[in-house]
């Protein structure tokens, strides 16, 4: 089986695959995968911190195998050196045996579904934050990267089971109402072609800060919601709780910051 969650933020969000928020994933085996899509954020600090160490090693002890896109709250150096493997019928990036960084790019069969992987994002706050420390240019792929995604799915035939992205096409933005904030990302522009072209079953992306399905486009907008894939269903404990920007933006009748 495969479930899958939104962006976790390093230590800020990765406690929602405990067992208490994830019971179901008591009873998994290293034949299932939990999929965290972008920002996963526990390689950060260079060397890892105590608390990151800690963090990484419960994942690597939990009962199931992770996986990950990068989103755009990463960093980039860490992630690039990794070393490198082959799992699920493509290169990813190794953090631990059971803890793996599924690449730009690439299709992989993850539990018997072919899956087209393309993360990152262009960051609203990067403006804000430091180069090399704090933020990456390597959020917005490489002309490399984006070729390897269109030959990837010209040898497949512009068929895939499923589709992991970190953000989503522009009209996904549009119709959240975010597009206002995240206009101009080169990557939302690039899924716009491949969502022209292609066909899949199901497409699961993070980023917006949402919870929701778009079933004419079989999209599902994943923030802490944690979701078997096959089933679509929702099978963590908290449900679509406000997250504590907005909570706090909304008791102060601001209008929240949306996207990431």
């Amino acid at each position: 089986m495969i479930f899958l969650t939104g962006d976790t933020h390093g230590l800020l969000e990765i406690g929602r695959l405990g067992a208490a928020n994830f019971p179901s994933g008591e009873r998994l085996t290293r034949s299932d995968a939990v999929v965290i899509l972008g920002d996963f954020g526990l390689l950060w600090n260079d060397p890892p911190r105590g608390e990151e160490r800690l963090a990484l090693g419960r994942l690597e002890e939990s009962p199931w195998t992770t996986l990950f896109v990068d989103g755009n709250h990463e960093n980039f150096s860490m992630l690039h050196a990794l070393p490198e493997e082959e799992r699920f019928g493509a290169p990813v990036g190794v953090v631990s045996p059971n803890v793996l960084h599924l690449r730009r790019g690439y299709v992989y069969t993850i539990g018997g579904k072919r899956c087209f992987v393309f993360g990152g994002a262009r960051s609203v706050d990067r403006k804000s934050r430091t180069p090399g420390k704090s933020w990456w240019p390597e959020e917005i792929p490489s002309a490399e990267e984006y070729r390897r995604g269109l030959d990837s799915l010209e040898a497949c035939g512009w068929s895939v089971d499923w589709i992991l992205t970190h953000t989503a096409p522009n009209h996904i933005l549009h119709a959240l109402d975010l597009h206002k904030y995240l206009a101009g990302d080169p990557v939302s522009a690039y899924l716009d072609e491949i969502h022209r072209e292609i066909a899949y079953e199901k497409w699961f992306c993070g980023h917006l800060h949402r919870n929701r399905c778009f079933p004419n486009d079989r999209i599902h907008v994943l923030r802490e919601n944690i979701v078997n894939g096959d089933t679509e269903e929702v099978v963590s404990v908290e449900r679509d709780r406000p997250p504590l920007r907005e909570r706090i933006r909304s008791f102060a009748r601001l209008r929240p910051l949306e996207g990431d």
